[in-house]
């Protein structure tokens, strides 16, 4: 196989098949969101989510000292918003 970089295959009129498709998910379904990770989803800071966790309008879970959001509350909060 020739490697070609783009400008000379720009240049040779060379087109290649592109597929794109979404990177896969390093989180499988279902598992607990960490916040740094829950916020950048949502839209808002991690500050936020931490504020509504204390306030009790969020459900959180704990695993040893990590707090942690259900899948169910992120996805509930991206349907109901913030």
């Amino acid at each position: 196989m020739i490697a070609l970089r783009c400008t000379q295959m720009r240049a040779a009129n060379v087109s290649l098949p592109i597929t794109i498709q979404p990177p896969p998910s390093p989180r499988p379904p279902g598992s607990p969101w960490a916040f740094a990770e829950a916020a950048p989803f949502l839209g808002v800071s991690k500050r936020h989510l931490f504020r509504l966790a204390d306030q009790n309008k969020v459900r959180t879970i704990r695993i040893g000292r990590r707090r942690l959001l259900p899948d169910s509350e992120v996805l509930r909060l991206a349907r109901e918003g913030c």
